[in-house]
């Protein structure tokens, strides 16, 4: 009963850990574009 309980979370902190990661990633490849971007291009 009480390993269930821990599992549950567990398995909702890993999807919430891995989109939060990829969101970053994104952000972090639209900023490197925006600032590598030649000015005027």
């Amino acid at each position: 009963m009480k390993g269930a309980i821990v599992k549950i979370p567990e398995e909702l902190k890993i999807p919430a850990i891995v989109f939060g990661l990829q969101a970053a990633l994104l952000a972090g490849a639209a900023l490197i574009f925006l600032v590598l971007r030649p000015p005027g291009g």
